[in-house]
């Protein structure tokens, strides 16, 4: 399956107090809708996580023979051909190691 990007995201309700957290940003933020603000916080976590999220990916293009580079956008446009390639190389399935949430 080829992934097309970008696309929306569905996302459950936040719990009651970061809810409110995320009404109060918006608030102070010039009245920003909260999926706005919410928008601008997950970028923010993202750009602040690039270390983190690019070590794993770094890791794991190394162990199959591809840049992190290559392998960073192998997930974003083809992520089951990315889960394919660790599973040859390494022989565990990604997808099964962190499952999604039902």
């Amino acid at each position: 399956m080829i992934s097309k990007h970008p696309e929306s995201l569905d996302l459950k309700p936040l719990a009651p107090y970061e809810d409110r957290l995320l009404n109060a940003l918006a608030f102070f933020r010039t009245q920003r809708d909260n999926s706005t603000q919410a928008r601008h916080c997950l970028s923010m976590y993202l750009r602040q996580s690039e270390a983190r999220i690019m070590s794993e990916v770094s890791f794991y293009a190394q162990e199959v023979g591809l840049t992190p580079r290559e392998l960073l956008e192998l997930i974003y446009e083809n992520p089951n051909q990315a889960q394919s390639l660790i599973q040859d190389k390494l022989g565990i399935d990604i997808f099964e190691v962190f499952p999604s949430e039902p």
